[in-house]
């Protein structure tokens, strides 16, 4: 069994990391102590994820970076294998660590990095065409129902409305692949109508909002993945008229 050092600093992390924004970091490993640990056995696609707790949640949903940094195998040929972070919420997330051919790791780990940076309107360009992304919206699943946890991102864009009142913007609605064309795209219409709607409720002038779904065709990740179809999940907004 040989052990195969990525050598994957995680002070990486930290550099990349704005001063004002609130992070926690930490470390998992996974082998076969863990109770489903599978990653060392037969062939083809295998999985483990390891649950994740932040010691005090964040305010809103933070973005979570994952890396490898210690890989043992006993096989080397071939090494395939990913750690990604799945499920982000205030109060954790799941890495979920995979691998597939005939590579059978022995332990995996590494680091994990969660940064929350406050969305500040105020502080954004204020120029035509420019699309901000509102990080902490949140539906019912397959419905366009917000979930209350939506509300205090998109009370910042009513305050920010309010504020420039000259403003005119787009609310876009984006889904990932899963399901067919026409249904995220009516899905993702439903759901910028939705936040159209508690905008309005909020006292902003509909003629100063506009709904847009674009269903599955404008992703910011790979499909490919689970972590990428999470970011492909959710909504924009830009700026149509100073």
């Amino acid at each position: 069994m040989k052990r195969k050092n990525l050598l994957i600093a995680a002070l990486i992390f930290i550099f990349a990391v704005s001063i004002n924004a609130q992070v926690k970091s930490g470390s998992y490993f996974g082998d076969p102590s863990k109770s489903g640990y599978t990653l060392h056995q037969n062939e083809g696609l295998r999985t483990f994820e390891i649950p994740v707790r932040f010691d005090k949640p964040f305010e809103s949903k933070p973005r979570v970076s994952v890396t490898v940094t210690l890989v043992d195998a006993a096989r080397q040929a071939k090494m395939r294998y990913s750690a990604e972070a799945l499920y982000v919420s205030r109060d954790g997330f799941t890495v979920k660590l995979s691998t597939w051919g005939d590579t059978q790791i022995n332990g995996i780990g590494g680091y994990w990095l969660a940064e929350l940076e406050p969305l500040k309107l105020e502080e954004e360009p204020i120029e035509v065409g420019t699309v901000i992304q509102l990080n902490n919206i949140f539906f019912e699943y397959n419905k366009a129902d917000l979930k209350s946890e939506s509300f205090d991102e998109l009370n910042k864009v009513v305050d920010f409305l309010k504020n420039k009142p000259t403003v005119e913007i787009e609310i876009s609605g984006h889904t990932d692949d899963k399901g067919s064309d026409d249904y995220n795209m009516k899905l993702s219409q439903q759901r910028a109508e939705s936040v159209v709607k508690y905008l309005t409720d909020k006292g902003i002038a509909a003629s100063r909002l506009t709904a847009k779904g674009y269903g599955e065709t404008n992703p910011i990740a790979s499909n490919a993945t689970e972590a990428g179809r999470e970011q492909n999940r959710r909504v924009e907004f830009k700026i149509l008229k100073k």
